[in-house]
């Protein structure tokens, strides 16, 4: 079975599915070794960590398809990838999933700003006409070789210039009707009553439509506590909190940062002190070094392996 197929059975088998964004190899092994059951690469994680620009279009198809084939081929679950708006029109889309597709991923959605687009959550955000959407969704179908590769067609209507929750409705139905696999809505607020009512309204035109919910950090939710099994009721098949390890390491860096050049050795003391026992304490071990020790044994000399390791110094694990 592949990806694109696990990812099938996964929201078959399951009521909804959780995972974060995520913007390299060595978070998504993370996340898999973590237990989630599928990988997400953000937009605005990976053009922020890889470019130290916010996402507002600035970051190129070459360089999301070249960070999502790292990823992709780093673990062995499912990935889905942020694929902006197509990067241009419905002839862009074209390319954009052949790219996608080639670069081992199970699934990437495309939204319908214009072209440069910006974070659904930012300020500024302007619609494509729904026609133009549609002929991106269709276009981006008859693209994918495997029919398992996951189209996921997003609306920002909610919350750009002129949009409104009916209009993210009407547009979401458009997007099912052309035959997305998968149909997500961004919100701007911890509102429930909006995802149920986009999930409610989606649903009486297309039962069982799975849906996908963005869980974002900028939300706030511990003033507005949504469970994600609530929103499995709903119909929300897949959950992803965005952001999630670029806050994460962000925060987690900074603190560490500030410690280092305010107690300078004792720092890192305390923090290798930290370590100990903690599921990544061997890092060695999580980069996949043993693997390369047994490939040595099994393909180079013998004498040269045994040259390597006798005369040398340094970590064997």
């Amino acid at each position: 079975m592949n990806v694109r197929q696990q990812m099938r059975r996964l929201l078959q088998q399951k009521d909804y599915l959780v995972s974060f964004g995520i913007h390299n190899p060595m978070q998504a092994m993370i996340v898999e070794k973590a237990g989630f059951d599928f990988v997400y690469m953000g937009g605005y994680d990976t053009s922020l960590a890889l470019l130290g620009f916010p996402d507002v279009g600035l970051i190129t198809e070459t360089e999301m398809v070249t960070a999502a084939k790292n990823i992709a081929k780093a673990v062995h679950i499912p990935v889905v990838a942020d694929a902006d708006t197509g990067y241009g029109n419905a002839i862009n889309v074209i390319r954009t999933v052949e790219d996608y597709e080639a670069a081992g991923l199970a699934g990437m959605h495309i939204e319908d700003q214009v072209t440069p687009k910006r974070c659904g959550h930012l300020a500024g955000k302007v619609l494509i006409p729904m026609e133009e959407a549609v002929g991106k969704i269709r276009a981006a179908l008859d693209a994918r070789k495997d029919k398992d590769f996951l189209i996921i067609g997003r609306t920002d209507a909610v919350a750009a210039v002129g949009g409104s929750l009916s209009e993210a409705i009407k547009r979401g139905k458009e997007y099912a009707r052309a035959g997305a696999d998968m149909v997500w809505s961004e919100f701007t607020s911890p509102d429930v009553e909006e995802p149920k009512r986009f999930a409610k309204e989606m649903h009486r035109d297309f039962p069982g439509l799975p849906l996908f919910f963005n869980y974002s950090g900028n939300f706030k939710w511990y003033d507005a506590p949504l469970k994600f099994s609530d929103l499995g009721k709903m119909g929300y098949k897949v959950i992803n909190v965005s952001l999630g390890a670029l806050r994460a390491s962000m925060k987690a860096v900074w603190d560490y940062a500030v410690d280092l050049k305010k107690r300078e050795e004792q720092a890192e003391i305390d923090f290798e002190k930290s370590f100990i026992g903690h599921p990544m304490e061997k890092v060695n071990e999580f980069s996949g070094f043993p693997r390369i020790r047994e490939m040595e044994a099994r393909y180079l000399p013998s004498d040269e392996v045994r040259r390597r390791y006798e005369e040398s110094i340094g970590l064997l694990e």
